[in-house]
């Protein structure tokens, strides 16, 4: 049956310090640190400092609980709330874009109250992740919208496409909406096929199979007189048809799918239920012609604070679209997990990794382990050309690991134990590397490699599931996050961009490493070094580097207090400031992926200044 694939003066004269970074800047990041844990605060504040972060975006939290898993309840009631709380109480809500949790945090949260008194198919496991239920924790509580018109019963954060900001293969139609009744028929459909696929092999099926293969088979008709546009329900019709003996009829529906969007070829052509279509010249006409279909990625989008998106993966205004929260933990430190050591030198080396776009090479693994690298091959080749489009060098290699190579850019790996050592190779900093299995994010240990081993050796970011999640190309991500990275995105932006249900992914490394983010300059006049300010000034900034300009931001304090239009001068008043020194950012959005470069200095403001202005800024 189907994998489904979508579950679809200057700045010589002003800077103090002054840095480059991509969609996501250190002014959009709320890094949270649990005071219950030296490490964790140590790790916290090495990585503000690493990434010039306000101190009025970092936050030392109490009351964290010291467990590996922590319930949904607790969750949200001293974890989750307490930071959106202490975001809008520093009136920081319109700039923070992203949480980077500190180490010290629990891993996994237990959803198991949300999904009570419910019925899912095999694969709607738990417990969820940190990362992934930060992620969509506007969707906790929410159901999925199945037919148009009614209330749904599921939540919504554990469907295959709660992801809207998802990015995949531009599709050629894109399927209607289910009525109510088509949607309870879809759902008696998978819970079928769940059922015996299992039970599936190459003889005669028994009795109780072949009588829900029939009922299947009528279901899947019925459906498809009006949902022909859906590639995936097409293709499980195709591979019915193909178990019920009727050849003729599965390669009717598996033309439509195709039509529809269906594009793996390599799952279709060794799908064991389309076994009985293999000899058939038409069935290796259709793969061929699969294969010889380019495959065109969607193009990444800059995650913006604020950003809500529709289904189909575009920006909107209001609550018709939804809105999420990237979240990453910077490190986790722990026996079988990495040392602070690792975790400190790990950060260091992502934040020297920006806007260096190494000359190195993604390597793309389709291992023997076709469990693991199954679900994700399919993608190899198109992310390889969208790659080389980008200057970007990519090599499809047969195999589990790169060996002797020293030039490994990010690595797309399917394996359950790594052994990084003995392939001899080196990782170059920024590199994003995972090995998709199902244990990799249980970080105390489930008996596979943990995704802490990809830090160790100098990841800037790695990722994995923190239970059994079954062989979901929805829930790992694609090799597309190496396309989007390579455009230029921050490691947040392209992870949460290549996962469409990242419910159960925990994500660890810097979230602002940006290694192919373009060098934005911004150069400020109106302002001196040091200076005393008494009355509003005026400043006059240029950014250049990339095109388009798209605006230009002032910070003071760490808090956005106001935006100008490119070439318009932006005013700094003091009007409202406490007496005494300030932190002052002009912070310069350009280029396609919203790219930032930034000024930071500092300023002073007497005690009179304050009753001087009666307005604020």
């Amino acid at each position: 049956m189907r994998i489904s694939l979508r579950l679809t003066a200057t700045v010589a004269a002003l800077v103090m310090s002054a840095g480059t970074r991509a969609a996501l800047g250190p002014e959009n990041v709320f890094i949270v640190a649990n005071a219950g844990d030296a490490t964790s605060v140590t790790i916290a504040r090495e990585y503000a400092s690493l990434r010039k972060v306000p101190s009025s975006n970092v936050m030392v939290l109490r009351g964290v609980p010291p467990r590996d898993t922590v319930s949904l309840a607790d969750f949200r009631a001293l974890i989750l709330d307490p930071i959106l709380a202490e975001i809008r109480a520093r009136r920081l809500t319109r700039q923070i874009a992203c949480i980077a949790y500190s180490s010290g945090f629990p891993y996994a949260v237990d959803v198991s109250p949300a999904m009570a008194g419910r019925s899912f198919p095999r694969y709607i496991t738990q417990p969820a992740s940190l990362t992934g239920m930060t992620y969509l924790h506007t969707l906790l509580g929410k159901g999925v919208a199945r037919w148009e018109g009614e209330a749904p019963a599921e939540p919504a954060f554990l469907a295959m496409d709660a992801n809207w900001y998802y990015r995949g293969i531009r599709r050629p139609v894109r399927p209607k909406p289910y009525s109510r009744a088509d949607a309870n028929a879809r759902a008696e459909l998978d819970a079928i096929v769940m059922r015996i696929q299992p039970k599936l092999g190459a003889g005669e099926p028994a009795p109780d199979v072949k009588a829900s293969l029939t009922r299947a088979l009528e279901i899947g008709r019925g459906l498809s007189n009006r949902h022909a546009d859906d590639a995936s329900l097409m293709y499980d019709l195709a591979c019915l048809c193909a178990l019920s003996r009727r050849p003729d009829d599965a390669m009717r529906s598996l033309r439509l799918a195709v039509k529809a969007g269906w594009i793996n070829a390599a799952h279709t052509e060794r799908d064991p239920d389309l076994t009985t279509l293999r000899a058939r010249s038409d069935f290796r006409a259709l793969i061929a012609g699969m294969r010889s279909v380019r495959l065109q990625v969607e193009p990444p989008r800059p995650f913006e604070p604020g950003s809500r998106w529709s289904p189909a993966g575009l920006p909107v205004q209001g609550a018709s679209g939804r809105a999420y929260l990237p979240a990453c933990m910077l490190a986790y430190v722990g026996v079988r997990a990495n040392t602070v050591t690792e975790a400190l030198a790990s950060l260091r080396r992502s934040a020297s990794a920006d806007c260096r776009r190494p000359r190195g090479t993604i390597y793309f693994m389709a291992s023997s382990d076709q469990a693991r690298t199954g679900p994700r091959q399919w993608a190899f080749e198109p992310a390889k050309a969208a790659l080389a489009r980008l200057g970007v060098r990519a090599e499809i290699q047969t195999g589990f690991l790169p060996m002797d190579r020293a030039d490994v850019a990010g690595a797309v790996i399917g394996a359950a134990t790594v052994d990084w050592k003995s392939s001899r190779s080196r990782i170059l900093p920024g590199a994003f590397c995972d090995h998709l299995t199902s244990l990799a994010g249980v970080m105390r240990g489930g008996g596979q490699t943990l995704l802490s081993e990809w830090i160790r050796h100098g990841a800037a970011g790695s990722s994995g599931t923190v239970t059994e999640p079954y062989n979901l190309p929805a829930k790992f991500p694609s090799a597309f996050l190496h396309v989007f990275y390579a455009h230029g995105c921050t490691l947040a932006e392209a992870f949460y961009q290549s996962v469409a249900g990242p419910y159960q992914q925990l994500i660890v490394g810097d979230p602002l490493c940006a290694p192919w983010a373009r060098p934005i300059i911004v150069r400020t006049a109106g302002i001196k070094p040091d200076m005393t300010v008494r009355r509003p000034v005026s400043l006059k900034v240029s950014v250049t580097g990339a095109a388009p300009v798209r605006r230009v931001e002032l910070y003071v304090d760490g808090r956005l207090v106001s935006t100008a239009a490119p070439g318009k001068p932006i005013r700094l008043d003091p009007s409202g400031l406490a007496s005494g020194i300030h932190e002052g950012r002009i912070v310069g959005v350009a280029g396609e992926q919203n790219w930032r470069g930034r000024t930071i200095f500092r300023f002073s403001v007497p005690a009179r200044a304050r009753n001087r202005f009666t307005k604020g800024v």
